[in-house]
């Protein structure tokens, strides 16, 4: 495996690491007794990881894709998203039964909403990136 691949996986793994901390963090802050101020707390910083994360792990995605015609990391980056985001609704869903926080009943206030625009704005970055890393690869756009 050349170095330059190796780089590109460390980001890659890091970028899921970041994630893997804070979800850590989170469950840390939620296992003992907690306050709302340190479950939302919580919650921004896995939040802020899950965007950190995809930065870390598109960056080699992309690279990939541009020079081996590789997918995989754009496959993997999918699914962590989905998973990490629907991980944070199961948290910001807990700290309401928890009665730590009220989310109201419309469905703009709703955990479903929440995670489904978070989903649907991540997964639509990536797959712009992706689409467009396809679209400039080919020689045919130029013509």
């Amino acid at each position: 495996m050349a170095f330059y691949k190796v780089i590109n996986w460390a980001f890659a793994v890091l970028g899921f690491c970041v994630m893997a901390l804070f979800l850590f963090k989170l469950e840390q802050a939620f296992s003992a007794t907690p306050t709302a101020e340190a479950a939302q707390q919580a919650l921004q910083n896995f939040q802020i990881s899950i965007w950190c994360g995809w930065l870390l792990i598109t960056g080699p995605a992309i690279y990939f894709r541009w020079k081996a015609g590789n997918h995989i990391l754009f496959i993997i980056d999918y699914l962590i998203a989905v998973t990490a985001f629907i991980i944070f609704g199961v948290y910001v869903n807990r700290g309401a039964e928890l009665e730590l926080w009220s989310l109201g009943d419309s469905f703009r206030g709703n955990v479903t909403f929440l995670v489904i625009r978070n989903i649907l704005l991540i997964c639509g970055m990536t797959a712009f990136i992706h689409a467009a890393i396809w679209w400039f690869s080919k020689r045919w756009h130029r013509r």
